[in-house]
C-alpha cells in the first residue's frame, strides 16, 4: 500500500535527495505518492540513481555533483548519463557549450530550474553558463524523450533536464569554498544557512559566488558573479510549505575564436586538409596528429585567433582626411564578447486541502539581457562610392539603407564627429535580446484511494522578447563603451542617422504565450506490481509578432533592418525591400499530447517498464520572422515539429546494484532547418523551413555497483542511429539543395560509453571517470567528420573530519587528465564548403579547492 502521501511533497522533493525530483511541485507530489510505495529512501550509488518511474529517467544527486570542478555547469555534470553528450567550451563552464540528448540539440530539450523554464523564449536555446551554482543543486534529473504533463515548455521533443535548489537546513551553518586553478582561475563561493529562526519553523539561506579566469587559448578573460537566496516556510504537519527564492547571474565573457575548415587548411596545408575530393562517398575526417593539433592550437594568426588589440583610424582622424576602418579591428577580441545579465524570482508551494485533495502552485518572474558582440563598418556617405584613395568600398560595408533615414543619397552623416563625411567607421553592432517572463503552474491532485490518484493542472507562461541591434561607437582601441551598446537609444556613444535616430540592424518585439491544460492518472495494481501513469497535455501557443522596420537583403544574403519611412524607402532604395513594418501579427499552435507509462515488478528489485510520449515543438520566434515577405517566392510556412517516442526496458535497483537498459525509437516529423530561399527578381535570403522526418533508434544502458562501503563502480553506454529521411529542397524552385536523405544527424555520436570508479577510505577519497564520444558528422550531407575522443577526469578529497572539522576538506580536480587533443563544439553546415567551425577541446586543467563548513 502507498504511504508516501503522509510524508508530503516537501519532504520528498526537497528534503530527501534520493527521490527523483520532477519539473514542478505538482509533478513531484504525484510522482512521489504513486511511485515510492511507502519507502522513505531509495538506494543510490555515490549519488547516481535510477528511479522506479514509468518513464526512462536518470538522477544525479548533490553527492555526485560535489565531486566535479567547483562552479562547473550542471550540464557538464550530466555527461555521465547515457544518451547525453555535452561539449563544454572551456574547462570551467563560463563560456557555455552544446547539449545533445539522443540526437536532439539543446533547443529541442526543455531545461527547468525549480519547475521554471530556462530555454530562451525566442530561439529555445540553452545557455549552460548561466545555471545555478552547483553547490546549491539538490539533484538533477533527465527525462528521455518526454516531459511531465504540466511542463511549461514550447520545446521538449528531445526530453527534459530538471534541477532543483537546496532546501534551507534546520540548523544554522555556513560554507565557504575557495578554488584556484589553471589559467589563473580564482573562485570564491559562500553559503549561509540561517537555521530555523521563528517559532513557525521559518528558515532561509543566502549565497554568493565570484569567478574569474583567463581563456585557455587566445586573448581575453571570463568573469562570472552569482547571487542566490531562498526562504522556506513549512505549513502544518502534512508536508505543506511555501518557498520564495531569488537568483541573479552576471557573465562578462570574451569569446573563443573557433576556426573553420578553411582556416585549419590555411595553417596545416592541403596535404592535411584537402581542398578537393571531399564528398559524402569520400568524406574527410578531421583528426589531426598530435603535432598538427598543437601547431594549430598554438597558431596566433588572425585566421584561427582573435587579435589581442587594434587601433581604429577613424577614432583619431582629422577633419578633411578620409579614415578607413574596413581592415581595422575586424577580428579583435574586444568586440568578440558575450555579456549577459539573468535572474529570476521563484515561488513553490503545496497545500493540503483535505485528506484526499492537494493543491500545488509554482510561479516565477525571470529576465534576461544579453548579446553576442560583433562589429560593422558604416560609410558616412554613400557606401557604393569609392574612398578618397579611389579604392572601391568593401562589400561588407553597410549600404545606404542601413546607415540612416536621410531623405536622399546626398545626405551624409558625420558618424565619428571628426568634421567631415568621408570616412568608413567601424562601430559596435551586437544583437541585443531582453526578455521578461512570467510563469505559473497550478495543480490539483485527488487521491481516489491508496492505489489510485488523478490530477489536473493549468500552466501559463508569457514572455516578452525584445530583439534589437543598436549600434554605438568604439574607442580608439576597438573597445565598446557599453557592452550592451545603446539600448533603447540611450547612451552618449549611440550612432545616429541623419534624422537623429539610433541605427538599428533589427527591431522586433515578440510575445511568446502558453496556455496549457493537462491531466494525469496514476494507479497501482496487483499488489503494487503494476504501476500505470496515463497523461495528456493540451498546449495552446500564441506568438504576437511586431517588426518595426523594413527588411532588406544584405550583401551576404542576410536580412538587415531599416527604419526609413515608406517615402524614404521609395526614394532611396537601391534594391528591393522584402517586408514592411507590422504590428501584432499573430501565430497560434495547439496540440493534444498523450503519454503512457507502465512499470511491472517481476521479482523483488527487478522490473520492466514501457512508455510512449508524443512531443511537440512550436516554431521558434526567429523562425516566424523569416516569412515576413510576399516577395519571397512561395514557400510553406514552418510547421511545428512533432515526435513520437517509444521506450522499453528493464531495471534492477537495490542498495548494491543500480542497473537499467532501454531500447527506444523516435519518429521526428517537420524538422526545421535554415536554408537559402530564392527571391523574386533574383538574390537569396536565409529562411527557416521544414525538411521532413528523422527516424532515430538506440539503446541506453547503465550499471552501478557498490560491493563495499569503500568502493563503487559505475558504467554506461549508448548507441544511436538517427537519420534524415528527406532531401533538402528549395520549395520556391523544387530544386534539391542538399542530398540529405539517409544522412546521419549532425553532432550526434553513434557510440558513447564511459564510467566512474570511486574509492572512499576516510579521510581520503579518490574518484576517476572516463567518457568516450564517437565520431560526429559536422555537415548535413555527411562529407566532414570530427573524430571521436576519450577524456579522463580525476578528483581526490582529503577530509579534516578526524580532527573534528567534519565539513572541511581539501579537493583536487584534474580535467582531461591525459591531455586528449580533440574538437568539442561543432558549428555545423550543409557541406564541406560551408562555414562550419570547430572548437578546441579544453587541455588538461588542474583545480585545487578548500571547502570550509561550519
Amino acid at each position: 500500500m502507498r504511504k508516501a502521501f503522509m510524508y508530503g511533497a516537501a519532504v520528498a522533493g526537497f528534503g530527501l535527495p534520493t527521490f527523483a525530483a520532477a519539473q514542478s511541485t505538482g509533478s513531484i507530489d504525484a510522482e512521489t505518492d504513486i511511485i515510492v510505495s511507502g519507502t522513505r529512501t531509495k538506494p543510490n550509488i555515490n549519488g547516481i540513481e535510477i528511479p522506479e518511474t514509468p518513464k526512462p529517467k536518470a538522477v544525479l544527486t548533490q553527492e555526485f555533483i560535489a565531486h566535479r570542478v567547483p562552479g562547473q555547469s550542471i550540464l557538464d555534470t550530466i555527461n555521465q548519463i547515457p544518451g547525453v553528450n555535452f561539449t563544454n567550451s572551456d574547462p570551467y563552464g563560463a563560456s557555455g557549450g552544446q547539449l545533445r540528448i539522443r540526437g536532439f540539440d539543446g533547443a529541442r530539450v526543455a531545461l527547468t530550474f525549480d519547475g521554471i523554464p530556462l530555454n530562451d523564449s525566442g530561439n529555445y536555446s540553452i545557455y549552460s553558463n548561466q545555471q545555478l551554482d552547483p553547490e546549491l543543486i539538490e539533484q538533477v534529473n533527465v527525462n528521455f524523450g518526454s516531459t511531465d504533463v504540466d511542463s511549461p515548455t514550447a520545446s521538449a521533443s528531445g526530453g527534459t533536464v530538471n534541477y532543483r535548489s537546496l532546501t534551507p537546513t534546520d540548523k544554522i551553518g555556513a560554507t565557504v569554498v575557495y578554488s584556484h586553478g589553471t589559467y589563473d582561475m580564482n573562485r570564491v563561493f559562500g553559503l549561509f544557512n540561517t537555521g530555523t529562526f521563528t517559532k513557525f519553523g521559518t528558515k532561509a539561506w543566502l549565497s554568493a559566488s565570484s569567478e574569474t579566469y583567463d581563456q585557455y587559448r587566445g586573448y581575453g578573460s571570463l568573469d562570472k558573479k552569482q547571487y542566490n537566496g531562498k526562504i522556506y516556510q513549512p505549513l502544518g504537519n502534512h508536508g505543506d510549505f511555501i518557498s520564495i527564492a531569488a537568483h541573479y547571474n552576471e557573465n562578462r565573457n570574451s569569446s573563443y575564436s573557433n576556426p573553420t575548415l578553411a582556416n585549419i587548411r590555411s595553417v596545416l596545408g592541403t596535404a592535411a586538409v584537402p581542398s578537393t575530393g571531399i564528398t559524402p562517398s569520400t568524406p574527410y575526417t578531421l583528426d589531426p596528429s598530435k603535432a598538427q593539433y598543437d601547431t594549430l592550437f598554438n597558431n596566433t594568426s588572425s585566421s584561427v585567433l582573435y587579435d589581442a588589440s587594434c587601433s581604429l583610424p577613424s577614432a583619431n582622424g582629422a577633419t578633411g582626411t578620409a579614415q578607413d576602418d574596413r581592415s581595422s579591428c575586424s577580428n579583435v577580441a574586444s568586440t568578440a564578447i558575450n555579456p549577459s545579465n539573468t535572474g529570476n524570482v521563484r515561488v513553490n508551494s503545496r497545500f493540503t486541502l483535505s485528506n484526499k485533495l492537494t493543491l500545488t502552485f509554482d510561479g516565477a518572474y525571470s529576465f534576461t539581457r544579453a548579446n553576442g558582440g560583433g562589429s560593422a563598418v558604416l560609410a558616412e556617405s554613400n557606401a557604393a562610392a569609392t574612398n578618397a584613395a579611389g579604392t572601391a568600398a568593401a562589400t561588407s560595408v553597410y549600404s545606404y539603407q542601413f546607415q540612416r533615414l536621410g531623405a536622399g543619397i546626398a545626405n551624409s552623416v558625420d558618424i565619428n564627429g571628426d568634421g567631415d563625411t568621408r570616412d568608413y567607421v567601424r562601430v559596435y553592432a551586437p544583437s541585443n535580446t531582453r526578455t521578461q517572463r512570467f510563469t505559473a503552474i497550478a495543480g490539483l491532485r485527488y487521491e481516489i484511494n491508496p492505489d489510485n490518484a488523478v490530477r489536473l493542472a493549468y500552466t501559463w507562461d508569457r514572455a516578452r522578447h525584445r530583439q534589437t541591434g543598436e549600434m554605438s561607437l568604439l574607442d580608439s582601441t576597438g573597445q565598446p563603451y557599453n557592452v550592451f551598446s545603446a539600448f533603447d537609444g540611450q547612451g552618449d556613444y549611440a550612432v545616429l542617422d541623419a534624422a537623429g535616430n539610433v541605427l538599428n540592424k533589427r527591431n522586433r518585439l515578440s510575445y511568446a504565450i502558453l496556455h496549457q491544460v493537462s491531466g494525469e492518472y496514476r494507479g497501482s495494481y496487483f499488489d503494487e506490481k503494476l504501476k500505470v501513469a496515463l497523461g495528456v497535455r493540451a498546449p495552446f501557443f500564441r506568438r504576437n509578432l511586431t517588426n518595426y522596420c523594413y527588411t532588406i537583403p544584405g550583401s551576404s544574403s542576410d536580412a538587415y533592418c531599416t527604419s526609413q519611412t515608406a517615402a524614404q524607402v521609395a526614394a532611396n532604395a537601391t534594391t528591393a525591400i522584402y517586408g514592411a513594418p507590422y504590428a501584432n501579427r499573430v501565430k497560434t499552435y495547439s496540440a493534444v499530447l498523450p503519454n503512457i507509462g507502465l512499470t511491472y515488478a517481476i521479482v523483488p528489485h527487478l522490473s520492466a517498464f514501457a512508455s510512449y510520449a508524443k512531443g511537440f515543438s512550436a516554431p521558434r520566434t526567429d523562425n516566424l520572422y523569416a516569412f515576413d515577405d510576399v516577395k519571397i517566392k512561395p514557400t510553406s510556412e514552418v510547421k511545428a515539429e512533432k515526435t513520437d517516442t517509444f521506450d522499453l526496458g528493464m531495471r534492477y535497483t537495490s542498495s548494491l546494484i543500480q542497473a537499467q537498459v532501454a531500447g527506444w525509437y523516435t519518429y521526428y516529423d517537420n524538422r526545421i532547418i535554415s536554408t537559402t530561399t530564392t527571391l523574386e527578381g533574383g538574390g537569396t535570403l536565409t529562411t527557416d523551413r521544414n525538411v521532413g522526418a528523422v527516424k532515430s533508434k538506440g539503446v541506453d544502458a547503465s550499471i552501478g555497483i557498490s560491493p563495499t562501503r569503500h568502493l563503487s563502480v559505475y558504467g554506461f553506454g549508448s548507441f544511436i542511429d538517427a537519420r534524415l529521411q528527406n532531401n533538402t529542397v528549395d520549395p520556391s524552385t523544387g530544386v534539391v539543395t542538399a542530398a540529405t536523405a539517409g544522412k546521419f544527424v549532425v553532432e550526434t555520436p553513434k557510440w558513447q560509453y564511459g564510467g566512474r570508479v570511486q574509492a572512499n577510505f576516510e579521510p581520503v577519497s579518490i574518484g576517476a571517470q572516463v567518457k568516450h564520444v564517437g565520431r560526429r558528422y559536422a555537415t548535413d550531407i555527411n562529407d566532414v567528420i570530427a573524430a571521436g575522443y576519450t577524456t579522463v577526469d580525476l578528483d581526490a578529497r582529503f577530509s579534516l573530519a578526524p580532527v573534528g572539522l567534519k565539513e572541511t576538506y581539501f579537493q583536487l580536480n584534474v580535467s582531461n587528465l591525459f591531455n586528449e587533443r580533440y574538437f568539442s563544439n561543432l558549428s555545423t553546415g550543409t557541406n564541406a564548403a560551408s562555414t562550419t567551425r570547430y572548437t578546441f577541446g579544453s587541455p588538461r586543467t588542474v583545480v585545487g579547492s578548500v571547502h570550509f563548513g561550519f
